[in-house]
């Protein structure tokens, strides 16, 4: 079940495949605080998720594609979430006394674990087992908090019940709440309890329409669990509708900004090549934008322990800056060389060996040419794509490793296509300036200026997110 829960900081893709929106969820806290007439007896805890979220969990554990999730499917759900948080006392610091403590959390014991959906909202309901006597002046400190940044949990505002006749309510910030006892239990006589109105949060929700259109990887997602349920179950007609499936998705999603479209236009506007080396070039692209996924998910569940982590957030961010640094310095090193090219040009025309320069010089140009066309294959296909990230992780659940393997190539074919017709239009419209000088040189200063360009965008809108 770890493995599933990675899908869930991979979101929707904003500035294209390239700034992939991974996000920490969101999480409010109610809190009941129970006591009778000489004891804290229990904290009912409960969590509140976003909707979001909440049909990023759909999307994920409904299996059987009823679009709900039912009893079963909450169950793992409930499994998922004990085996994160049990381990880190369930992301509670609990003190009692004076003073409050907080370096060092009681003993937390909880009981009671439950999980559904209300509201069309996750719920996830617990109680903290405290029987702590009643002192006056004594502090009761709750405090909840993910250390690892997988949740931004908070305490709901106005949602904390207790009862004012034994307790004074000081909230020390989104996290932490504290209960002063104002109740001298020795001296004053049982008290009736006053009952305190119920407290209901619920999502400020934006008035929208019941059903919304959903996004294309939302839908491919929908598409890619639905034939890999149907593969494992031995369905070989579902291989061929995935395989389309995925050649489509490639081609929707590589329409899409970014995705190396601009970067392979402006390169070979500012480099003469063939078409074939432009196919070549365009497809090595796609197959490493589809590899960098493939290596994400294969660290991700071989080597981060926790099913819930911030490694595919770190590195995917991580990863985006380095990638937009290194297209920055591809593109000044192209313009260095159009520059100083051009500088050396009449130098070398007038050498008195200038055939046998040219011959070495030419040699020596096309290994760097070919180191060039690399660093760009590299550094343009490096970002991982939210789809086949996706894919690699429906095959580690499902066990269809050879069915996700051909549909990842099925979307590189359809990604190469569309950066190939991009780098086509680009060809075409070189071998037409080459026939003007003076653009031919505005052609070849200017595209490394815009790949620049693209490299300090891409940079700088990876928190944008």
């Amino acid at each position: 079940m770890k493995l599933i829960f990675i899908l869930l900081l991979i979101a929707q893709t904003v500035f294209g495949c390239a700034l992939c929106a991974v996000y920490s969820p969101k999480t409010r806290v109610v809190l009941d605080v129970k006591t009778n007439d000489s004891l804290i007896k229990e904290i009912d805890v409960k969590w509140i998720v976003t909707k979001a979220f909440t049909k990023t969990l759909n999307n994920v554990y409904d299996t059987n594609l009823n679009e709900k999730l039912d009893k079963d499917e909450l169950e793992n759900v409930k499994i998922a979430f004990r085996n994160y948080v049990e381990p880190r006392d369930f992301l509670v610091n609990i003190s009692y006394g004076k003073k409050i403590n907080k370096l060092r959390s009681n003993r937390i014991r909880v009981n009671d674990l439950k999980v559904d959906i209300e509201n069309g909202l996750l719920h996830i309901r617990y109680k903290i087992l405290l029987d702590y006597k009643l002192v006056k002046d004594d502090i009761l400190y709750f405090n909840t908090d993910d250390k690892e940044g997988y949740f931004i949990v908070t305490i709901a505002e106005n949602a904390v019940k207790y009862d004012p006749t034994v307790f004074k309510k000081e909230t020390i910030d989104a996290n932490s709440v504290s209960f002063h006892i104002i109740k001298d239990i020795e001296e004053q006589k049982k008290e009736e309890i006053t009952p305190v109105k119920k407290v209901e949060v619920k999502e400020e929700l934006k008035k929208t329409p019941k059903v919304q259109d959903e996004n294309y990887l939302t839908k491919f997602s929908k598409q890619i669990k639905q034939n890999l349920l149907k593969i494992e179950k031995g369905d070989n007609f579902a291989l061929f509708t995935l395989l389309f499936i995925s050649f489509i998705y490639g081609i929707i999603h590589a329409m899409g900004p970014g995705h190396g479209k601009s970067l392979a236009f402006s390169y070979f506007m500012s480099n003469k090549s063939s078409y074939t080396r432009a196919l070549i070039i365009s497809q090595l692209t796609a197959f490493i934008h589809i590899l960098g996924a493939l290596i994400l998910v294969l660290i991700s569940v071989f080597l981060i322990t926790t099913f819930l982590n911030s490694f595919v957030d770190d590195s995917i961010k991580i990863i985006t800056k380095l990638s937009a640094i290194f297209i920055m310095l591809l593109a000044v090193f192209i313009l260095y060389k159009k520059v100083r090219k051009k500088e050396s040009y009449c130098n070398v025309c007038c050498s008195s060996h200038a055939h046998d320069h040219n011959h070495e010089h030419n040699h020596n140009e096309h290994k760097k040419i070919k180191k060039q066309d690399l660093f760009f294959v590299l550094t343009a296909g490096i970002i991982p794509c939210p789809g086949t990230v996706i894919l690699f992780l429906y095959a580690f659940v499902l066990k269809t490793y050879f069915a996700v393997i051909l549909a990842s190539i099925a979307i590189s074919f359809g990604m190469g296509l569309v950066i190939f017709a991009s780098s086509f239009l680009s060809l075409n419209l070189n071998k037409v300036s080459s026939k003007v000088e003076k653009f031919r040189n505005f052609v070849e200063i200017i595209s490394p200026i815009f790949i620049f360009l693209l490299g300090l965008l891409l940079f700088f809108n990876v928190n944008v997110i």
